[in-house]
């Protein structure tokens, strides 16, 4: 196992080198403590699926990959994609009250079309107080009881004015701020039974440093609202395979979170490595029966030093995963 585990570092750093001109959305998303982009102001090239095209206005557009998401704001990229478009995009990265953007974008290329992105499950809690994990991301929040204005009234229509309005969606006692925008068929139209599912983008619009608030979400059309039949906590819900997230922060210090999601039960294994294939911490030892579901675990890399490590997730003796963080001190 352990000379696999190497064999697998040894092939990650050859890819990442091999690939090194591409720089991936989740390393655009590496921030300061002030939540903006280390890479701000710099031209970047990075790929990523179109899920959200001219529904906020004709300049923005959403795109991500599973493990991050991001915004182009520039009318010629615009005009250039599609939704469902898998791309290659060049451009600066800026940003806008705290949302991360690509603007201006000097080049765009589309790679293949009709691609679909399943939409991240989070709660209205998790948007609100931790949304930059989820920031330029399709999330879908479940079971919606009412929807408010945000001084707190019941509304039953989409009312908009000027380029938007904002209003508060309720899941039992926890909300979210919900955007719709004006360019959007959402607006003015009746807002569904209770209870609803809806997708949406998650998006930022915080007006002062640091930008770590204004977290809402954005829906696109009427079809990205759903009836819900099914009242379920989202803690119930169970992942359709095996994943390893990358994690977050990263780079970090010396604290950074990383989550896994196991569609059945299994004795799991989470170790750390350093770049010599050498393990520095087991965060979950071998012959740990976990349960299906989305599990979070917290790293503190404070006895270590400055560095690139490789965490891995074994699941009843296989490999999952492995992936790549940085400490940095």
């Amino acid at each position: 196992m352990k000379n696999l585990l190497k064999l697998f570092i040894s092939a990650y750093i050859l890819l990442s080198s091999a690939y090194s001109q591409f720089i991936p959305i989740d390393s655009i998303r590496v921030q300061d403590s002030n939540q903006v982009s280390r890479l701000l102001g710099q031209t970047v090239t990075t790929r990523g699926v179109v899920t959200t095209h001219r529904e906020f206005g004709l300049s923005l557009v959403y795109f991500q990959v599973r493990t991050a998401g991001c915004v182009g704001f520039d009318t010629t990229f615009s005009s250039a994609v599609k939704r469902g478009d898998s791309i290659e995009v060049t451009g600066v990265v800026s940003q806008f009250n705290g949302l991360t953007e690509l603007n201006p974008v000097s080049s765009v290329t589309v790679l293949d079309t009709g691609k679909t992105v399943n939409p991240t499950v989070a709660t209205c809690t998790q948007i609100r107080t931790n949304g930059e994990l989820y920031e330029g991301k399709l999330i879908k929040i479940l079971n919606v009881t009412a929807v408010h204005t945000t001084a707190g009234g019941n509304v039953t229509v989409w009312t908009v004015s000027g380029s938007g309005t904002n209003y508060r969606i309720l899941v039992g006692s926890d909300s979210c701020d919900i955007r719709i925008y004006a360019t959007s068929e959402i607006a003015n139209q009746p807002i569904i039974a209770f209870p609803f599912n809806v997708v949406a983008e998650c998006s930022q619009f915080d007006s002062s440093i640091p930008y770590t608030s204004g977290y809402q979400i954005l829906p696109r059309r009427l079809d990205d609202f759903s009836g819900a039949t099914v009242i379920q906590p989202s803690s119930n819900i169970i992942p359709d395979k095996f994943f390893l997230h990358q994690n977050y922060p990263n780079p970090f210090n010396p604290k950074t979170i990383i989550n896994y999601e196991l569609p059945v039960s299994g004795q799991v294994s989470l170790k750390v490595y350093n770049i010599l294939g050498m393990e520095v911490a087991s965060l979950v030892n071998q012959g740990t029966t976990s349960a299906a579901g989305i599990h979070t675990i917290e790293f503190d890399g404070s006895n270590l030093s400055s560095g690139i490590y490789f965490y891995s997730l074994s699941v009843d003796g296989n490999l999952v995963d492995i992936k790549k963080m940085s400490l940095l001190k």
